[in-house]
Order: C-alpha cells, then sequence, then structure tokens
C-alpha cells in the first residue's frame, strides 16, 4: 500500500530563538539566508565526530588469558566492517526506495545475507550444530518504509539576494507519518522543547511545528516526553512536527516512532541552520518570507519472511546459557549491533577451540531483530524453541558495546556550531541483571577489575533491545548496552567502535561465561 505526500509550507510565524549557540552569527538581512553558513548535506558512511590521532587504550589481557587468541580485537574488528557492509551495499542497491533510508533491514535481503555470513562464519569455527530457523511475519503487522522524501527551505527575496533553496538532507519522516491530503501550506511556529508550559502560548493549530530535542545520551531515553508533547500538539491541532535534533553532525535519526500523523527528525547542523535562519527572518522582520516544501513516498510490507540462527556447542549438562545477538539495523549500523555480533562471533570461536567442555551448554542465538513488526527474534525464538527455553538457567544479551566515547567539543566550528570529540574510552556500558543476583553482579565486578570495561558504577536491572521479551521467562537475563549518542543514526559507522573496546568486552564476557556455567543453580538464581 503506497501513499505519497507532498506540503508545501508558508507564512511564519516565528518568535526569536535565543541561546542556540554561543558563537551564533549576527543576522544579514542582505545576505543569503541572513548570512546563516549553508549546512554541509548529508554525511553518509563517515564519522560526524572528531576521532583525533590518539587511538582507545589498548585491551588489558590477565597473566595466562594471552592464549585465548580468537578474543583479539583487531579480528573483531574486520568482522565490524564486514557486517556494516551489507548495510552500505543496501544503500548502493537501493533496496528501500532511492537508497535515502537503508540498513540490515529484517525481512528484506539485507538482514537474510548478512545472517548467512555469520552462519557461514559459525561454520569455519568448526561448530556442527547449526540451525538456521525460517520466520515467517505475524498476521496483521506491516513494516513501514519511507522511500523517498525532500525536505527544502525555499528561498525568496525576503531570504536574501543571490539565496536558493536549500535541502535538508538529513531529514528523516518517522514511522507512521502522513499528511491527511496530497498538500498542505501552512505557517510554522517555534515551542522550544515542545512542552505544555512552553507551547501554551502559542497557535499550532494548522501549523508546522518546530521543536528542539536534546538528547542526553541516545535518543531512547527522550521517547516518553517526546511522544507526550508531540500528542500534546497534535491534540491541539498541529499539521506536523519537526524534532530538531541536538546530535553529532549532520546525520538521520530513526528514532522516536509514531510520534505524529506527520513527523520528522532533523540532524544536528540543518537543525542549527534552521534555528538560525528563523532567528535572522524574526529579528530581520521578514519571517513571513519563509517557505518549506515536504514530499514523503512511503509503503507498508507484509507477508515478510526471515531467519534466525542457532548455534550450540554442548557441555557436560543440558542446562543452557543463552549468549543473544541481532543482526538487524538501521543505516550502517556500526554498534546497533556488528559491535555486539563482532563479539558475539568471537566468543564462539573462543569457546569452539577450547580444549575441554564447560558444565552447561551454550547456545547462541543469532536473532533477527526487533526492528521489523511481526519479524521479532526472541519472540519467535521463544516460540519455535520452548525445549530450549525451559533448560536455560542464564541468558545474555549482546548489544551495543564498544562505541567510542563522545563529548561536544571546546572549540566551535567556523560556521559556529560545535564539534564532538571522540576521547580514548568507550562510552558508558550498563550491565543490567533481572534478578539481581549477587554472585552474577560480583562477575560484573571482576570484570571491570580484570578487564576494564567502562560499566556504570551502579547495580541495575535494565532491561532492552533483545532482552525485553526474555525476562518472563523465569531465568536471569544479562544485558550489556551503551547509551550512545548516535543510536539509531547514519552516524553509526564502523570508525566509531572501538577495536580494544570489543575485545574487552569479549574478554570480559568469556570470563563471566566460564564462570557461570561452574556456578551452581541456586547462585545464578538468587
Amino acid at each position: 500500500m503506497k501513499s505519497l505526500y507532498r506540503a508545501g509550507l508558508a507564512a511564519a510565524v516565528l518568535v526569536p530563538l535565543t541561546g542556540d549557540i554561543a558563537q551564533a552569527q549576527t543576522p544579514d538581512a542582505d545576505a543569503p539566508w541572513f548570512g546563516v553558513p549553508l549546512p554541509p548535506g548529508l554525511e553518509a558512511h563517515e564519522a560526524p565526530v572528531v576521532l583525533g590521532e590518539r587511538p582507545p587504550e589498548p585491551a588489558r589481557v590477565p597473566p595466562g588469558e594471552e592464549r585465548f587468541v580468537h578474543l583479539d580485537g583487531e579480528l573483531m574488528e574486520a568482522d565490524v566492517q564486514a557486517i556494516v557492509d551489507f548495510a552500505i551495499a543496501s544503500r548502493a542497491d537501493k533496496e528501500i526506495g532511492d537508497g535515502q533510508f537503508w540498513g540490515r533491514i529484517g525481512g528484506l535481503p539485507s538482514a537474510a545475507e548478512a545472517t548467512d555470513w555469520v552462519v557461514g562464519r559459525i561454520e569455519e569455527a568448526g561448530i556442527e550444530d547449526i540451525e538456521v530457523q525460517q520466520l515467517e511475519q505475524d498476521e496483521g503487522t506491516a513494516l513501514w518504509l519511507p522511500l523517498r522524501w525532500e525536505m527544502a527551505l525555499l528561498a525568496s527575496p525576503d531570504t536574501g539576494p543571490e539565496s536558493t533553496d536549500v535541502v535538508l538532507e538529513s531529514a528523516m519522516p518517522l514511522p507512521f507519518s502522513a499528511f491527511p491530503d496530497d498538500a498542505i501550506t501552512a505557517p510554522l511556529v517555534y515551542v522550544g522543547t515542545g512542552s505544555a508550559a512552553e507551547s501554551m502560548h502559542a497557535e499550532v493549530e494548522d501549523r508546522i511545528v518546530l521543536r528542539r530535542v536534546s538528547p542526553q545520551a541516545h535518543s531512547f531515553f527522550e521517547s516518553q516526553a517526546t511522544f507526550a508533547s508531540a500528542r500534546h500538539l497534535f491534540d491541539r491541532g498541529a499539521a506536523a512536527v519537526i524534532n530538531m535534533m541536538d546530535i553529532p553532525g549532520n546525520v538521520r535519526s530513526y528514532d522516536y516512532f509514531g510520534c505524529g500523523d506527520a513527523c520528522f527528525n532533523l540532524g544536528g547542523q540543518d537543525s542549527r541552520f534552521l534555528r538560525e535562519v528563523v532567528n535572522g527572518a524574526a529579528e530581520a522582520g521578514t519571517a513571513d518570507g519563509l517557505r518549506m516544501r515536504i514530499a514523503l513516498e512511503a509503503e507498508s510490507r507484509s507477508g515478510l519472511t526471515a531467519q534466525n540462527a542457532l548455534a550450540v556447542i554442548p557441555g557436560a549438562s543440558d542446562e543452557a546459557i543463552l549468549i543473544v545477538s541481532h543482526v538487524d539495523s538501521w543505516f550502517d549500523g556500526a554498534n546497533d549491533n556488528a559491535d555486539g555480533l563482532a563479539v558475539t562471533l568471537a566468543l564462539i570461536r573462543h569457546f569452539a577451540g577450547l580444549d575441554r567442555q564447560l558444565e552447561r551448554t551454550l547456545i547462541f542465538l543469532i536473532s533477527v531483530g526487533h526492528h521489523t513488526a511481526g519479524l521479532n527474534g526472541p519472540i519467535h525464538f521463544v516460540r519455535m524453541n520452548p525445549d530450549i527455553v525451559d533448560r536455560t538457567v542464564l541468558a545474555i544479551n549482546v548489544e551495543h558495546v564498544a562505541g567510542r566515547n563522545l563529548a561536544p567539543a571546546r572549540t566551535f566550528h567556523p560556521d559556529g556550531h560545535r564539534e564532538f570529540d571522540a576521547d580514548t574510552g568507550e562510552a558508558p556500558i550498563s550491565a543490567g541483571i533481572t534478578n539481581e543476583s549477587p554472585y552474577l553482579q560480583a562477575l560484573i565486578d571482576e570484570g571491570v577489575a580484570r578487564y576494564g570495561t567502562n560499566f556504570v558504577s551502579g547495580n541495575s536491572t535494565a532491561s532492552s533491545g533483545e532482552s525485553q521479551w526474555l525476562i518472563d521467562l523465569g531465568f536471569p537475563v544479562l544485558t550489556i548496552m551503551q547509551a550512545y549518542p548516535l543510536y539509531h543514526t547514519s552516524g553509526e559507522v564502523a570508525e566509531i567502535i572501538s577495536t580494544p573496546g570489543m575485545e574487552r568486552m569479549a574478554r570480559f564476557l568469556a570470563y563471566y561465561i566460564t564462570e557461570a556455567s561452574g556456578a551452581s543453580g541456586e547462585a545464578l538464581a538468587n
């Protein structure tokens, strides 16, 4: 089912936006776009942050563990790039529309080909017990896909001589965006973050609302407030909402699903440009000269199929430890979840090559993931494998594990925006244990001391990602996950992954799994 939506946005009603950038340019009514430097365009397949020449701190290898060669970070670095390449190919091949949106999408060839490659790597490790399970999309569900779109700020005499239309290339339509008619012409209004207190005096009915979203970690943590304010704005009659995102670089961000009838995210530098142009127009008294055009073509796909893969390393008993890692991604998906998948492959090679058998059986679930409605990897796994679920005593979700730590730089780019720098460590990592087992928590504490993994300092029961569909099955679930500013953006490229960070995580998890395999059931359960 296809739909084409077009909007021409005009007659802006604006208020000055203050405090956006410490070194913002003074508006110049006689210069193109009030003298505001143009945004750089989409930054695709390249890091949107300054990586610098100082590499991440080397991995810490305890004495005696040098022999665990399969846990070497450079092997995982090669795997990350290979996994990311499937997403890059999906864009080049225009798997979705004109290639504006890409990734390893569950139900499409990109994820299937990535899964086939992972299975091949598992076979190379000498694992004989491998099963690829075919999944069918649940009835009544569909994958919403944006095929092609454009968001353009239109030039006019009021925007300065020699101004030309500016396409905001980082614009990203969000599920399940739609306009009630083929065309909408409406004024713009800026409402700060969009909260009730900030927008109560603004006229939003039949207007396009600009609001600012400033994620403190990754955008997931802003979801509740973002959904609430969007619903509030649409309830008051807003025609559309544009989320001006404070995120590094100029990348597409695919989050806040279902935030409204017509909802778009805008990347960091495009958002800065739009804010400053709005300020310039307001201060020049020419706000009514601003116009924007948005076009979107989208479709929904159902009846899709996908694959989970299971790999088994037998132990001395049938009791199982389940290790889960998902394949799918939005965009390149280096941190979500190529790095977690690469670490999982390293663990498979490691345990397959040991000269002794663990006490418990290891079962690795290579999940299609959780991005495609009706093709949820963990849900289908549980449905299809009740025998494995019944004998599982511990599950470990390996997801978002080695992104480099990012922070706003202390210097400004010549156009006024702040760069983001990567430091020499990994972003903080949550290690949540659903049952708060003291024994399992002590292993995490030991991992920090032995391997230098950058776990947050407090204990947690947090479970998200693939873990969400395992937590009610009666066994403890450990979730390893970073909260990362580039989460679900096109800026998640291979270069932002810490190679020593993957080695730190792989060595820690090899230790954790080995110790947990030999622990008593009481220690795991309590």
